[in-house]
């Protein structure tokens, strides 16, 4: 069977360029097969706009010099090049979001990624409500594109001229009486959590490095512990008081003790299943889980209640209105302006003006 033969009046259209109805026209993507509408145009112009959308298309593709010179390798293969955080938490947030971008645009070339192609990825996580999230894509094409251009795979970043997200924290801080209540009701969502809430408060400790804490790294006279995330090494004086608590980092350690061999501090106390041991360490999602369950219980709830997390400024607004107590060492951070947003009360409390 002869295929039927090609409208002579039809030679000059571009590819793709098609008419189902008269005067309507329409394009098809070489690539994808989607079909575009062009709409109810002069013949001229729908040429015209076919045309330009396909230069755009092979504008994309890598001309032969640039693939004999390697520069054909996609996002893809970019991302397979980027080097993998030592930091656990890290590294996991980065491979969720590789996914994301890899789905969306991993098959594009890196000389054919365009500002378009990214400020739509980060304006869809916009859209759906997930503002931080849009925040980590943006920083995570960033690098990604980085290491492009290092690699000789780029010429320039197309995530720089798109703005950063704005997202506006709205979880509320955590006050001392709230904290109080809270711990009043903590044994009875888990024997452990009163300690790990002590320990947190009196050392500013994040839920990350409270859960890997192990018993050898209480010393006679510091605990000495390294910062999950940052992986920074403090030393706190096992004396550190707090006085609205009448009790020190050492008391709040010993809060912590059990009649369970164990080499970690915050452990758990029975045999609940063959995958949770008496004495194994507690994760950190069961002890964000657990403090949820004793804040219900004292009757503080709401979409935007406080977390375990909100200790730690907890924790650095009550040593800063004791005064003799460096906090922004004590919380391990390295710049004023993460030591700051710790110190903020969110407008729960004044900030005090202070005279000597």
């Amino acid at each position: 069977m002869n295929a039927r033969p090609r409208d002579r009046s039809r030679r000059d259209w571009p590819t793709g360029l098609r008419e189902p109805r008269p005067g309507y026209f329409v394009w098809r993507h070489p690539v994808t097969g989607k079909e575009l509408a062009i709409g109810r145009v002069s013949l001229a112009q729908a040429k015209r706009e076919a045309n330009d959308a396909l230069a755009y298309v092979l504008s994309e593709k890598p001309t032969l010099l640039e693939r004999i010179q390697g520069r054909d390798n996609t996002v893809a293969d970019l991302l397979d090049k980027m080097p993998v955080s030592e930091v656990y938490n890290t590294a996991k947030s980065n491979r969720s979001l590789d996914k994301k971008i890899r789905d969306a645009i991993g098959s594009i070339s890196c000389l054919g990624l365009t500002v378009a192609h990214c400020a739509q990825l980060v304006e869809d996580e916009v859209a759906s409500g997930h503002k931080r999230q849009a925040q980590a894509l943006r920083s995570r094409l960033f690098a990604m594109c980085n290491r492009g251009r290092s690699l000789g795979w780029m010429d320039s970043n197309p995530v720089e001229p798109i703005q950063k997200p704005e997202a506006k924290t709205t979880r509320q801080r955590l006050t001392m009486e709230q904290f109080q209540a809270i711990l009043e009701k903590a044994s009875d969502a888990a024997e452990w959590l009163p300690g790990a809430m002590l320990v947190a408060l009196l050392s500013g400790m994040d839920r990350d490095t409270l859960s890997k804490l192990e018993r050898k790294a209480i010393g006679k006279d510091f605990l000495t512990i390294k910062r999950a995330k940052t992986g920074i090494w403090l030393e706190i004086p096992l004396t550190l008081r707090m006085d609205c608590m009448g009790m020190t980092l050492a008391d709040a350690l010993a809060a912590c003790r059990s009649n369970v061999v164990t080499k970690f501090v915050v452990h758990h106390r029975r045999t609940y299943r063959h995958d949770v041991k008496a004495g194994s360490a507690v994760f950190r999602d069961r002890i964000s889980k657990a403090f949820t369950e004793a804040r219900e219980l004292a009757g503080i709830t709401g979409e935007n209640a406080p977390t375990f997390h909100e200790i730690r400024s907890l924790s650095k607004r009550i040593y800063m209105a004791q005064g003799n107590v460096d906090t922004k060492a004590l919380l391990g951070h390295t710049t004023e302006k993460a030591a700051n947003i710790y110190a903020d009360p969110r407008g729960i409390e004044p900030l005090r003006v202070r005279v000597s």
